[in-house]
C-alpha cells in the first residue's frame, strides 16, 4: 500500500483568516518572487522512548512546488533525510523553493503557486534520496503530469488542476517509498495566487502552518518596481508589519 499523505489525522489545508493590509502601488510590475521553507518543527515524531532508547526517528522531508511558470531553481520537488530527529526538534531546513527573477525572456510573474510539504517517519534505515527522485523523474506518470505543468500558463489552468497535480505526484512518490512502511507524520497544502493577493505585498512575509504533531512555516517576498519619486511618509506606511494569521479547513 503506498502512502496516504492526506490523511485528515496528519494533514491540513490552509486558507486566510481575512484581508491583508499594506498593498504595493506596483503590483502590476512585479519583478521577483521567492518562496521559502523554514525550519518545521516537529512537536511529536511518532516514536515513543523507552530505556535504553532516547525516542529519535528517522525522518523525511518531502516539498512539491506547482506553479503556473516555469519555476527557475532546478526541479519542483525535493526529498531530504534526517536521521536522528526527536520532538520538539526543527528540522535543519532553511531553503528556497520556488524562484522567479523578472528578465528578458521570463517578464510574466506567476500567477498561482501551490506547494504540499509533508514530514514522513520511517521505520528503517533511510534511503538514498537522490536515487528515489531519480527513478521519479524517469516515472513517465510524472513525467506526464510534469508536461501538463509546462502548458499550464498557455492554458490558463485553473488553480484546481494544480492542486490535483500535486496530489497525483505526491501519490507517485508514495510508490517509491512503499516498501519500508514509510508513514507521514504531518502534511501541509497551500496555495499562493494573485487573485488573492498574496503577491501584492512587498517584502518579506511569514505564514505558519501549524499541525497535530508537525508546524510548517514559510517565507514569501516580493520584490516589485518603484516610482521614481515617493515620498518618506508614504515609504514609511506601506513598511509597517503586518500580522497574518491563518486558519486549517480541517
Amino acid at each position: 500500500m503506498s502512502i496516504d499523505f492526506l490523511d485528515p489525522a496528519t494533514s491540513a489545508v490552509f486558507t486566510p483568516s481575512g484581508l491583508l493590509a499594506r498593498k504595493i502601488p506596483t503590483s502590476d510590475k512585479l519583478t521577483g518572487i521567492e518562496l521559502r521553507l523554514l525550519p518545521p518543527f516537529v512537536k511529536d515524531n511518532n516514536t515513543e522512548p523507552f530505556f535504553p532508547f532516547p525516542g529519535f526517528s528517522k525522518l523525511y522531508c518531502l516539498m512539491i512546488v506547482v506553479s503556473d511558470i516555469g519555476n527557475q531553481l532546478v526541479g519542483g520537488i525535493d526529498l531530504q533525510g534526517f536521521p536522528r530527529i526527536g520532538d520538539e526538534e526543527h528540522l535543519p531546513i532553511n531553503k528556497t523553493i520556488f524562484y522567479w527573477q523578472q528578465n528578458e525572456t521570463d517578464k510574466q510573474p506567476p500567477k498561482q503557486i501551490h506547494t504540499m510539504c509533508a514530514v514522513i517517519k520511517s521505520k528503517k534505515g533511510l534511503r538514498d534520496t537522490g536515487k528515489i527522485l531519480t527513478s521519479l523523474k524517469n516515472d513517465e506518470e510524472y513525467k506526464t503530469l510534469m508536461g501538463t505543468v509546462v502548458g499550464m500558463a498557455s492554458a490558463s489552468s485553473p488553480a484546481g488542476a494544480a492542486v490535483d497535480i500535486v496530489t497525483q505526484v505526491a501519490g507517485i512518490v508514495g510508490r517509491y517509498l512503499v516498501d519500508v512502511e514509510d508513514k507521514p507524520v504531518g502534511t501541509v497544502i497551500n496555495s499562493f495566487t494573485d487573485i488573492r493577493g498574496d503577491f501584492d505585498h512587498e517584502g518579506v512575509r511569514k505564514y505558519a502552518f501549524p499541525t497535530k504533531k508537525v508546524d510548517f512555516e514559510m517565507e514569501v517576498i516580493v520584490r516589485a518596481q518603484r516610482p521614481a519619486t515617493r515620498g518618506l511618509e508614504k515609504m514609511q506606511e506601506e513598511d509597517e508589519a503586518v500580522d497574518v494569521q491563518m486558519q486549517p479547513l480541517w
